[in-house]
């Protein structure tokens, strides 16, 4: 399956499909040495998208009751204005 979209911006059932596509490959088509190490880089990548939600919840949920963000931006190790690009956009929704 191929895909012109980056791997940040694929939604969880594209992940998947994508997941599935090369786990249903025949051996002919991939060629994978260490399979085991691929597995765990997919379970990392998804609980990276889980805890990326997560704190997009949780910075939401911040500002909305009245956080600053520069406080959110301290509590996540970023700037003020960092904060403010990564999460404003999630204010408008």
């Amino acid at each position: 399956m191929k895909t012109t979209k980056h791997p940040k911006e694929l939604t969880a059932d594209e992940a998947a499909a994508i997941v599935d596509a090369f786990d249903e490959a025949s051996s002919e088509d991939y060629v994978v040495i260490a399979a085991d190490a691929l597995a765990e880089l997919r379970a990392a990548a998804a609980a990276r998208r889980e805890a990326d939600g997560r704190i997009e919840a949780a910075a939401l949920s911040a500002h909305r009751t009245g956080a600053s963000w520069g406080l959110i931006g301290a509590q996540l190790g970023m700037t003020r204005q960092g904060a403010r690009q990564r999460f404003e956009r999630l204010t408008n929704r």
